[in-house]
Order: C-alpha cells, then sequence, then structure tokens
C-alpha cells in the first residue's frame, strides 16, 4: 500500500505542477489581453478627441462657407441693381437729351452773308 500512496502523491504532485502551469499560462494571456484592451480604450479615446475636434473644425470652416456664400449672393444682388440702375440711367438721359435737327444746326456764315 505504501507504493501506491506514493504512486498517487508523485502523480497529484505532477498534476499540481501541470495545472500551475496551465493557470501560469492562462493568467498571462489574460494580462495580455488586459493590456491590450487598455491600449486600445486609450487608441479609442484620442481617436475620438480627433474626431471631436475635426468635427468642431468642419462646423466653423461650414459656418466660414455660409457667410461667404452670403457675401456672394449680396455682391450679386447689389451687382444686378447697379446694373440695372445704370441701364435706367442710360435709357433716362438718352430719353432726356432733345434730338437735332440739321435746320437748327446750321453754320452761321452761311446766313450772315
Amino acid at each position: 500500500m505504501r507504493r501506491w500512496v506514493v504512486m498517487t502523491m508523485a502523480g497529484l504532485g505532477v498534476l499540481t505542477v501541470v495545472l500551475a502551469i496551465a493557470l501560469a499560462s492562462i493568467g498571462t494571456n489574460l494580462d495580455r489581453a488586459r493590456i491590450e484592451r487598455d491600449d486600445l480604450q486609450f487608441e479609442a479615446n484620442d481617436l475620438q478627441q480627433e474626431v471631436d475636434t475635426l468635427t468642431a473644425e468642419r462646423d466653423r470652416f461650414k459656418s466660414q462657407v455660409d457667410e461667404h456664400a452670403k457675401t456672394i449672393e449680396q455682391l450679386k444682388t447689389g451687382q444686378a441693381r447697379s446694373n440695372e440702375s445704370s441701364a435706367a440711367a442710360t435709357a433716362t438721359a438718352t430719353a432726356t437729351t432733345p434730338v437735332s435737327s440739321g435746320a437748327e444746326t446750321a453754320p452761321a456764315s452761311s446766313t450772315a452773308q
């Protein structure tokens, strides 16, 4: 029976060593996964900050584009009004200018003789 007890104890010792190695391996893999998860979390936070920054910058550029579009539209409207007023002024000037006939503009020297 002594031999059987020694063999059982040796088997249990080997089993304990195998289980300890397996547990250490699992713990190491778990630690690596935690470290990788933490790294990915930091990277995700950095990317989220970058997305927020770029979103704010995009919004700022969009408002600038909208302001420029308004300014361009105002300039186009002003130019159209200017063109209309200059055309109206030209039409008014030509309408108020008298058309002269040839008899009224005869040279003075021919009538004096």
